[in-house]
């Protein structure tokens, strides 16, 4: 989530190796575009939950005061531990907010994206204010373009304010330039420069932990190691809603670990994410 020109359109290419909308769509007024893993295929979701199938390339067709989301089906890997809900702008005049805040009971957690030069305005904080305890706590917040920076004093300047003026807000805050993400391609150094190995790395953590659990009745939970048991349960992306098999996990519930090895898939889901040859291909994440 944030506001237009914050970078989220450009996470979700980074997210899924490929803008999951036409390009000459992806400014259209849409609602807000739930993506999961699946044969492709979209369907625009009115707000009586009929879904009716549509043509992606068509997609701009879609009349906004009469569907409440868009949903697309992609075969990728990142798809296989969250679904993504790619948020619109929050700050269109022209749009109620009625519009995203509609589909927040579906979100778990939040990617916000906050644009470095003009990093979290007071309309940001106040739509924050509105929406964060509908969210598990598990929450990121990016400073995206950190690129349009001449030099680490002015990245380290505003780093401190924005830590400051959300502290207690956020589960963690990094800063970040997408676009030399995306660029870095199989070349470390300049993926960690471009501020997306802390970022990715922390949040498929959260993302194939989440995924490897299974439900367990909350009496049965080991007590050793509570915290992070109890950080683990509230992703699947960023909080279970369900597992990987489809099995409902209520917030709050405590989840025991599979024996089925995760290390392989993390590795495929790093490896899209950086833009290599081998794509990478499930909570709620909401960018915007």
């Amino acid at each position: 989530m944030g506001e237009f020109s914050a970078g989220k359109s450009t996470l979700i290419k980074l997210f899924l190796g490929e803008h999951p909308l036409p390009i000459k769509i992806t400014a259209t007024r849409l609602p807000p575009v739930l993506i999961s893993h699946g044969e492709e295929a979209a369907y625009a979701v009115g707000h009586d939950g009929v879904e009716t199938c549509i043509d992606i390339d068509e997609i701009e067709q879609v009349r906004l005061e009469e569907t409440r989301l868009i949903r697309l089906y992609k075969p990728c890997d990142t798809l296989e531990i969250c679904d993504l809900i790619d948020m619109p702008g929050i700050s269109d005049p022209s749009m109620s907010s009625d519009v995203w805040m509609s589909v927040m009971d579906e979100v778990d957690s939040v990617v916000w994206c906050t644009q470095a030069t003009q990093a979290w305005r007071q309309s940001e904080a106040a739509t924050w204010q509105q929406i964060s305890e509908r969210t598990n706590g598990e929450n990121y917040l990016l400073v995206t373009q950190v690129d349009k920076f001449h030099s680490e004093r002015d990245l380290d300047r505003v780093m401190t304010r924005v830590r400051k003026e959300t502290q207690g807000l956020f589960s963690r805050t990094f800063p970040i330039s997408i676009t030399e993400a995306i660029a870095a391609g199989e070349d470390e150094t300049k993926w960690r420069a471009s501020g997306a190995a802390d970022f990715i790395n922390d949040l498929v953590e959260n993302l194939m932990t989440a995924s490897a659990l299974s439900y367990t009745e909350p009496a049965e939970c080991p007590q050793e190691d509570s915290s992070k048991e109890a950080r683990a349960s509230t992703v699947e992306p960023a909080a279970l809603s369900t597992d990987k098999n489809g099995n409902d996990v209520g917030r709050g519930s405590c989840v025991a670990e599979q024996t089925t090895s995760v290390v392989p898939k993390r590795v495929r889901v790093l490896t899209q994410m950086r833009g290599r040859t081998e794509r990478p291909t499930k909570a709620r994440v909401a960018t915007g």
